[in-house]
């Protein structure tokens, strides 16, 4: 696996407050993949930063058709997944596949990039590693040579797991890297590390020096590898959804509801910014899971010590319509990324 290459608030801010829904979270998981585009027309897609009309659906074609397409992604925010694709490009193509984009901004440089281009071509023989196909655009290199020549399909198969993002290319390995270790922005731009972990997929169209770059995309699929827990307010009857994945499963004990743990993590906004962190700090935090926000309370039990969880838990479920320390604004959604490293007590009474 290929690593790249802090302050914070105290453990009371995690005291559990309740309020209304926000909705932010991906759809439910489906038991398999699931298709994003149907084959028929872009009913669940929008454009961000370009038109529309430079996109067109057609049978099992979905294609950028005219310059100024800007970005086509999907109407859902997804944070942990396997997506699936087949891209062709032209002699000189360039284009990219869009992971976990904020809304409005460009996701080479606030979410991530998965580059497309047709390396050979002698326009890009001065470019950057990083812009190479299968490339974290310009911040973790892709093993190159797994790429067939332009004017063929090639197949993409992504896996976002946390922080964890394996990129293959017709069947190979070409990026393994642990982004929450790449702390440095190359090229001066923002580190992965400090990206967003939750966002749109996204499809670009690219233009250079007033040249169009027609591609085309198909069998466009991903599966949600997160799982959801619905929990009840009791005040409201209303349900939530808090979901999360496990990084690392753990070989130690199982934490019970109630229990007290110690345990490093780190606390981020959807957009990424870190609000509170142990690691940071140096030493695990002793959490009494009944007296934290309940999306912790009813997220962490069943994790077992050793293990890594992130957690994607909507306002509702964290400080609610009040927010907390002027950094968290009101429903705001949090993701947490947890590891057990000890079980204090187990609960009981």
């Amino acid at each position: 696996m290929r690593i790249c290459g802090k302050g914070a608030l105290a453990l009371s801010i995690l005291l559990s407050i309740s309020g209304p829904r926000s909705i932010v979270a991906a759809d439910v998981a489906s038991a398999g993949f699931v298709r994003l585009y149907n084959g028929k027309d872009l009913a669940d897609w929008q454009v961000q930063r370009g038109r529309l009309s430079s996109w067109k659906a057609e049978g099992e074609i979905l294609s950028c058709v005219a310059n100024g397409g800007g970005w086509l992604r999907t109407s859902k925010v997804y944070s942990d997944f396997v997506l699936r694709l087949d891209y062709r490009i032209p002699a000189g193509g360039n284009s990219g596949v869009g992971l976990r984009m904020p809304p409005k901004l460009d996701p080479a440089f606030f979410g991530m990039e998965i580059q497309i281009l047709d390396d050979p071509d002698p326009q890009y023989k001065s470019i950057k590693p990083a812009q190479h196909t299968g490339s974290i655009y310009y911040q973790v290199v892709a093993k190159q040579g797994a790429s067939k020549p332009a004017g063929q399909w090639n197949h993409y198969e992504i896996t976002c797991r946390g922080p964890h993002v394996k990129i293959e290319l017709n069947g190979q390995v070409v990026v393994d890297a642990m982004i929450d270790q790449c702390t440095k922005g190359e090229g001066g731009y923002k580190p992965l590390s400090e990206r967003p972990e939750i966002g749109f997929i996204g499809l670009q169209s690219h233009g250079s020096q007033g040249a169009f770059h027609p591609v085309n995309f198909r069998n466009i699929e991903l599966k949600d590898l997160t799982t959801a827990i619905e929990l009840k307010n009791s005040h409201t009857g209303k349900t939530s959804t808090l979901r999360y994945v496990d990084i690392t499963e753990g070989s130690g004990a199982t934490v019970p509801s109630g229990a007290t743990i110690e345990a490093h993590y780190s606390a981020r906004l959807a957009d990424g910014k870190k609000f509170d962190s142990s690691r940071e700090r140096g030493a695990p935090a002793t959490m009494p899971l009944g007296g934290l926000i309940r999306g912790l309370q009813e997220g962490i039990p069943g994790m077992k010590v050793g293990g890594r969880r992130k957690l994607i838990i909507p306002g509702e479920l964290a400080f609610g319509a009040k927010g907390a320390t002027g950094e968290i604004a009101p429903d705001a959604t949090l993701v947490y990324d947890i590891e057990v490293t000890k079980l204090a007590t187990d609960g009981k009474k």
